[in-house]
């Protein structure tokens, strides 16, 4: 069948149930819809209205307000007689009502006092009040409390218990927020008012004052159009079985079933809320509008009712999996809330680290003040929702205990974790690492990490320091004990020999022996006193270029003897530091000796004098004639030596002298080593 023929089967459907619905306005159950909401309405509204405090308050007021009229003692602010002292609020409800109102005032003798009758006597006397659609009579006695009598018949017992009600509440200071001592000067007192309105008044009254817009449908409207749902529902469901229309299959009712739910949802509650409303304003008179907002109902009731139709056809899962904007393997909606969820969740772990990674060291009154402000801001969103607040402040309440305790926990861990590091490093344990992941007790396990530290440092300090004890009894005992060795054994053959010119060799060889023996004693001792601090220094401008000259060429034979090639780079002009004069010469000797006995023959020595900003700085490079095996700063240690077996000539305290005299002075000594490569580098501070 041709697709604008199977359309206008679906049409034809959804405005004939419009149609209907629109002809209901007059014809449903004899009284049309707009009728039997303007009587039910009607009746309902007069009742309410007559029973209400608004309205049974008014005849209060109108008592309150013509009593101080006609009360000459009653005083202003200023002690005279003027303007009224009632709120504002209550004159301006009782211009209003006035209109509208007949009434007699009366003393408490019975004499007319005030009255809005045109008769002769001023009084209901020719008239009977209970021909008055409202009627009633305040009395006041001499105290100012008052009591009602209900003259009308109709509605007499509520009208007189909601009256009642007002006088209590007035009592109780709960009557629109007076009191008693709030209207002191207009409470009437030893007076009677007598109040009516006719039926035409009341009607105006009612009509212009308190009726409101309805969205209330009769029954047999409800009824009606729920049959008409039905028959839509039906149509959608039976269309497709009758092969010639054809329908059924169309894309349309394989729509994703949260847009079937939620379009059908907006559109069905939408009307129903508001059809009464809109029934009301137009009067009961049918337009465009009114015709599409029903069409619209139907067309969705049949949409949905197919699309239901299909869900029963069909496995359910199988639907769903197919047709879903959430449970679809390939929906793009699912993958959006999934992605959503994870940035969700990803912020959130976000925020909970940085709270958890707080330290100690950084929360200030800023942070506390974010918290707070945070804290203010959601109980405050909370309080906006009226009665559903107490749902969402335990839901939060909930969360924010769920969240504290997850913090909690996790700070009992850290703190254990830091605990077991703390004892196992007070048991001895140095080499315990401290936890990294500590939060709020960052601070603390940096203080502890260095304290660690420091005592493993300490500890290693004090091994190396017993250590080198231990070599240097060795040492000291070895290095002392070859010369005076060769001293008995060069004694005791010049004792033996008689030889003159074997004497005199053998006296040579004590002599030299002899002065190593001193110079190693002397050397031992410079060392000791260094680092005990036990050095007076005389300090005076020493120009290093000429001491290092001097050294140099005091030197000069041992170094033409060792086959060495010097090249110095110093400055031509003079370079005075404040300095000891022979501390810095023993420094320079020491520094040339050591290249003298260790460099490689027949290699070129490097020495260099530079004048920085804040320093004198001397740098010497050798090629070593042995390997390097050791590390630059070690070899400044006491007896240590680049000849680990100790062969050549040397005592190993030459460069440790060089290291302890810099440092008294403010210098720094520094050794590096590159393959065979040996450099040296004194740093003097302020050079004048």
């Amino acid at each position: 069948m041709d697709t604008r023929l199977k359309s206008r089967h679906k049409i034809a459907v959804v405005l004939i149930a419009a149609t209907i619905v629109l002809l209901a306005y007059h014809i449903t159950s004899y009284y049309g819809i707009y009728d039997q909401m303007m009587k039910e309405n009607q009746e309902e509204t007069e009742k309410q209205m007559l029973l209400s405090e608004d309205f049974l308050g008014q005849f209060l007021q109108a008592s309150w307000i013509l009593y101080e009229r006609e009360d000459e003692d009653r005083p202003n602010g200023d002690g005279l007689r003027g303007e009224s002292l009632l709120p504002a609020e209550i004159q301006e409800e009782y211009e209003i009502f006035y209109p509208y109102l007949e009434y007699v005032m009366k003393d408490g003798k019975g004499d007319v006092l005030a009255t809005s009758l045109g008769n002769n006597s001023g009084d209901f006397g020719r008239y009977r009040i209970t021909t008055y659609a409202v009627g009633l009579t305040l009395t006041y006695d001499q105290e100012g409390k008052a009591d009602v009598e209900i003259a009308t018949e109709d509605h007499r017992t509520e009208l007189e218990r909601g009256f009642r009600e007002i006088l209590n509440r007035l009592e109780n200071g709960s009557y629109r927020r007076y009191t008693k001592e709030d209207l002191y000067y207009a409470m009437p007192e030893d007076c009677s008012f007598t109040f009516a309105m006719s039926e035409e008044n009341l009607q105006t009254y009612l009509s212009e004052i308190f009726y409101m817009d309805s969205d209330q449908l009769p029954k047999a409207a409800v009824s009606h159009i729920l049959i008409l749902t039905a028959v839509a529902a039906l149509a959608a469901c039976l269309y497709p079985l009758i092969r010639s229309f054809g329908t059924g299959e169309e894309k349309v009712f394989f729509a994703p079933l949260e847009a079937v739910t939620a379009g059908t949802a907006v559109v069905v509650i939408g009307v129903w809320v508001n059809a009464g409303r809109m029934i009301w304003q137009s009067e009961g008179r049918t337009g465009i509008l009114d015709l599409a907002v029903w069409a619209l109902y139907a067309g969705a009731t049949y949409w949905c009712a197919g699309n239901i139709r299909n869900l029963i056809r069909f496995r359910s899962k199988t639907y769903v999996r197919n047709h879903s904007l959430f449970f679809a393997p390939e929906s793009r909606v699912r993958t959006g809330i999934q992605k959503a969820r994870q940035i969700t969740g990803d912020s959130i772990r976000k925020i909970y680290q940085s709270v958890s990674d707080l330290k100690l060291s950084d929360i200030s009154n800023r942070q506390v003040l974010q918290v707070v402000g945070v804290n203010f801001v959601i109980l405050t969103v909370i309080c906006c929702t009226w009665y559903y607040g107490i749902i969402l402040l335990a839901l939060y309440s909930i969360l924010l205990f769920y969240f504290l305790e997850k913090y909690l926990n996790e700070i009992r861990e850290k703190y254990d974790r830091m605990l077991h590091s703390v004892n196992a490093i007070a048991d001895g344990s140095l080499k315990t690492e401290i936890p990294e992941e500590t939060g709020v007790f960052a601070p603390v396990a940096e203080g502890l990490e260095k304290i660690r530290q420091g005592f493993d440092k300490a500890v290693e300090e004090e091994v190396k320091s017993q250590k080198m004890k231990t070599e240097l009894i060795t040492n000291v005992s070895h290095d002392l004990k070859t010369p005076l060795t060769a001293i008995i054994t060069y004694v005791d053959l010049l004792k033996k020999e008689e030889d003159p010119e074997k004497q005199k060799e053998y006296i040579q060889v004590l002599e030299g022996k002899s002065q190593r023996l001193k110079v190693l004693i002397e050397d031992l001792f410079e060392v000791s006193k260094a680092s005990t601090d036990n050095v007076k220094l005389e300090l005076m401008d020493v120009d290093i270029v000429n001491l290092l000259k001097q050294v140099k060429l005091e030197l000069e034979d041992k170094i033409k003897d060792a086959d060495l090639e010097f090249k110095c780079t110093v400055p031509e002009e003079k370079l005075i530091v404040r300095l000891d004069s022979q501390k810095t010469y023993r420094i320079f000797e020491n520094l040339l000796m050591n290249i003298v006995k260790y460099a490689l023959p027949h290699t070129r020595v490097y020495v260099e004098i530079e004048k920085q900003e804040k320093a004198a700085v001397i740098r010497m490079k050798n090629v070593s004639a042995q390997e390097l095996n050791f590390h630059g700063q070690d070899i400044t240690d006491r007896f240590v030596r680049g000849d680990v077996s100790r062969n050549t000539e040397g005592c190993g305290l030459g460069l440790a002298i060089v290291k302890s005299f810099t440092e008294l002075q403010g210098g720094e000594f520094v050794i590096d080593t590159d393959g065979d490569l040996f450099k040296a580098e004194v740093r003097f501070p302020d050079p004048c």
